[in-house]
């Protein structure tokens, strides 16, 4: 995944979204919501549909007591609604969630930051990693603010945790 996003970083093109192959943008017009999201704060670096605005100390985002966003999941033949959110923040003028880490599934971007493709060659924190990439070059990580889903995640059945724990280990021995 890094390595091939690295490709996309010789694209002029200010704004790139980074999707998995089993994500599908549901929300029409959805450009029309995001390009000006990042033209109005310049700060906002890279936006996501889910994430957390604290990663634990074991590095797994969706573990944290502070998840935010929301996804239409689909698994094991089923489609669920996926969404952490806050009465309080619904009310906030802001049109995004400050976060520390967001889900790969979505990554739009108004900056181009280097993937870390030395560190992770598979599908496992290039996401999480990339989220502290943009905060050490002093961008702001976010997650989208919806009133619907932007997107559905088909996200399969099958969980390589032999992989998993590698990239995690890795992830700790370079973040924590």
């Amino acid at each position: 995944m890094a390595s091939g996003y690295n490709e996309a970083l010789d694209h002029p093109a200010q704004f790139k979204v980074y999707l998995h192959q089993d994500t599908l943008i549901v929300k029409q017009h959805m450009l029309l919501e995001l390009i000006p999201l990042f033209l109005q704060n310049p700060a906002l670096g890279m936006l996501g549909v889910i994430g957390a605005k604290n990663v634990p100390d074991n590095g797994i985002w969706w573990e944290s007591h502070d998840c935010r966003g929301k996804v239409i999941e689909f698994r094991h033949d089923t489609y669920q609604l996926l969404s952490f959110e806050s009465a309080h923040e619904q009310t906030e003028d802001q049109h995004y969630i400050k976060a520390s880490a967001i889900d790969g599934l979505f990554m739009a971007t108004q900056y181009d930051v280097k993937w870390r493709d030395d560190l992770f060659d598979g599908f496992h924190f290039y996401d999480v990693s990339q989220s502290l990439e943009f905060a050490r070059q002093g961008y702001e990580v976010g997650i989208a603010k919806q009133e619907e889903p932007w997107c559905i995640h088909k996200c399969g059945d099958h969980f390589d945790g032999e992989a998993y724990e590698k990239a995690r280990q890795s992830f700790l021995a370079n973040y924590r």
